[in-house]
């Protein structure tokens, strides 16, 4: 299996060289057979991966620490289900990973495009196949998973798998995120193939919305998770601490969102062509800086991988596609010029446009606090750490921008706004607004910095549902039907724009969860006697004793805690601190009751030895739930967009053709 496994990566690394190579002559030839020569052997390359990872996940399974990759990341003792995850657990098995659902979007976009876009697919099959050559490249001789110990010299057992992440949400974060991460893979491809082959139309654009929308959609879920697995694994009361891993996942998202958005002024309007490219081509370059982050050790994270010979790769690879990418841009930038002109900044074009500078804006700003470490360690000789205030001061003004603009962009007139759109449109989500704003004041919210983004929120949230509301009045006014099922029959014929307002509905109560846990958030550190009670906001706890207990791989110390609200129990706590035999260090596990309302997080800092005393830390974190909800609301609205619109009946097309012929000749 050793054997087969080492030449997998051969015949893998075979097969996309001789795929870009292939494809890019069949393109210039205009060579049809050579074209789907390319294009099968990426099914090839497909199913070669696919055995590679067959290989590697059987090595794991069976305990063969012949394999150094197996040695490092798994041991005898540790759960069959985390013995699989280690797949992607270290360094060599997470490129693997990202190969094979590399080779797997290839497979999909060949097979999608069989029978069109024919004059894309040479020039994206070369492309794709040669970006899974690259970590194809990697795999067979920078980190190969199945290189083995010298004879005589393999352990008995293996290091396992590290504590932190033998953790549910890391169980499936990781293959999440790499799929969103890969997915930006197959719009660049798409790109870069309509400039190379002079292809400009919207074609390219059609094929790369839903990738974009897939890529986006798995992105979402991949940070999200891992901001669920910070927040209880790691103990210390957060979700987001702007750790360089964290922020390298969180541009591309940016970057990706700012294009969904873009091409929709471009399908309407014609414009901001050349803008698309770049958004592309940024997006999938930062997806690539994200691995490079990871896996190159130029900076410290939980998240990141040891200092490898990766990273000089990695950053060439970056180079060279990012000048190829940029090459091509320049050279078709006199045919990607705007079909119409911007007529006023008061339009839904010019504030789609300053919605993407934002977005822009953001991602350049974290970026620059991600990387100056990095500066600062080249020029001077110290790394300087930039910590999370510099990112909340930064960021916060631009995303209560960004957050207006997502209630205006949709609404606004198309051209040049009108006072009486302005009236229409925003008179009542204005006072929504207020309203949230004064309710927030009532409640005794006195900063301004939440009270502004409490405003927005209103403001954003009333906008959706006004939108909602006209839209579905005016179908009865067409269809003698309920209101509810006008409502439905709307969103399920438009799902582009009603999705996207869902979307922003969740945007709306993530950003509601977000500003109050991370502005009123309260924390305690206590040392208590066994039997006392101790207080955190409104809640009373009881520490009743230490228990201990141990099992193969650990040993566990851990606490007894009862919770009341006003004399009403709320349950159990049982905060615990593990001592795992292999790595000797220890770990928290927190307990964590969680309401709408608010989260109480209670985490064992440490104890005496007789085991009589306790430490506690503990964090009152009010609406932590509304940030997953709404994040989840984003996803679920995302995998909406994803299907087609439901058919209008005969009748309503023929009178929507009639309204648009009247329309074209008035």
């Amino acid at each position: 299996m050793i054997e087969l496994g080492r030449y997998c990566l051969l015949a893998g690394l075979t097969l996309s060289g001789y795929g870009a190579i292939a494809a890019g002559i069949a393109g210039r030839r205009k060579n049809l057979a050579l074209a789907r020569s390319a294009e099968n052997s990426l099914v090839a390359a497909f199913v070669i991966v696919v055995a590679a990872s067959a290989c590697l996940i059987g090595l794991l399974m069976t305990d063969e620490f012949r394999v150094q990759y197996v040695a490092s990341y798994s041991a005898s003792s540790i759960p069959t289900v985390y013995k699989f995850t280690a797949f992607w657990g270290g360094q060599a098995g997470s490129l693997l990973m990202w190969a094979l659902v590399l080779a797997f979007f290839c497979l999909v976009a060949v097979v999608q495009n069989r029978n069109r876009n024919r004059k894309l697919m040479p020039y994206a099959t070369a492309v794709m196949a040669g970006t899974l050559g690259f970590f194809m490249l990697l795999l067979a001789f920078a980190t190969n998973p199945f290189d083995t110990f010298p004879p005589g010299t393999a352990p008995s057992d293996g290091n396992g798998l590290n504590p932190l992440l033998q953790n549910s949400y890391m169980v499936i974060h990781p293959p999440i995120l790499y799929l969103g991460y890969i997915g930006l893979t197959i719009p660049f491809a798409f790109a870069m193939a309509a400039l190379m082959s002079r292809k400009l139309d919207t074609s390219w654009i059609r094929v790369t919305r839903r990738w974009t929308l897939v890529a986006w959609i798995f992105l979402t879920m991949g940070f999200t998770l891992g901001g669920v697995w910070a927040y209880e694994e790691l103990g210390w009361g957060g979700y987001w601490a702007w750790d360089p891993v964290e922020n390298s996942s969180f541009m591309p998202w940016l970057f990706a969102t700012a294009f969904l958005h873009s091409i929709m002024i471009t399908e309407k309007k014609g414009m901001l062509k050349l803008w698309n490219f770049i958004l592309v081509l940024v997006a999938f370059e930062l997806s690539i800086f994200g691995t490079f982050i990871t896996r190159s050790g130029v900076i410290s994270s939980v998240h990141s991988f040891a200092i490898s010979n990766l990273g000089p790769m990695l950053a060439i690879f970056l180079l060279l596609s990012t000048l190829f990418g940029v090459f091509w841009i320049v050279r078709r930038s006199d045919q990607l010029r705007s079909e119409q002109r911007m007529k006023s900044f008061l339009s839904r074009e010019a504030t789609f446009l300053l919605n993407n500078l934002l977005f822009v804006s953001i991602c350049f700003a974290i970026f620059w606090g991600t990387v100056f470490p990095i500066i600062s360690e080249w020029v001077q000789g110290e790394k300087i750490t930039v910590s999370s205030p510099f990112f909340n001061k930064v960021t916060w003004p631009l995303a209560l921008t960004l957050l207006a603009l997502t209630g205006i962009c949709p609404l606004i007139a198309w051209r040049k706004a009108s006072f009486k759109n302005f009236r229409r449109n925003f008179l009542i989500p204005l006072a929504g607004g207020l309203l949230f704003g004064g309710l927030a004041l009532f409640l005794g919210v006195r900063s301004l910095i939440p009270l502004l983004f409490y405003s927005a929120c209103g403001f954003v949230a009333f906008c959706v549902f006004f939108e909602f509301y006209k839209g579905a009045r005016a179908r009865q006014g067409i269809r003698s039907s309920s209101f509810l099922v006008a409502l439905k029959d709307l969103t399920l014929m438009n799902k582009r724009r009603y999705g996207g307002f869902i979307i922003h509905l969740g945007v709306v109560v993530a950003f509601i969860g977000i500003i109050s846990s991370s502005f009123f958030s309260h924390e305690e550190l206590v040392t208590v006697n066994r039997g006392e009670e101790f207080r955190v906001g409104q809640y009373t706890l009881k520490f009743h004793e230490l228990v201990t207990r141990s099992d193969p791989e650990k040993d566990v110390v851990y606490a007894r805690i009862s919770g009341y609200e006003n004399q009403d129990p709320i349950g159990n706590f049982f905060p615990q601190k593990h001592f795992h035999h292999k790595t000797k260090q220890p770990q928290s596990e927190v307990a964590i009751r969680r309401t709408l309302m608010d989260d109480v997080y209670v985490v064992l800092s440490g104890y005496n030895e007789d085991l009589t005393q306790a430490t506690f830390h503990l964090f009152l974190n009010p609406m932590v739930q509304w940030v997953w909800i709404g994040i989840g609301i984003m996803v679920l609205a995302g995998v909406f967009l994803f299907f087609p619109d439901k058919k209008p009946a005969a009748r309503t097309r023929v009178r929507r053709r009639r309204e648009r012929i009247r329309t074209e000749a008035a």
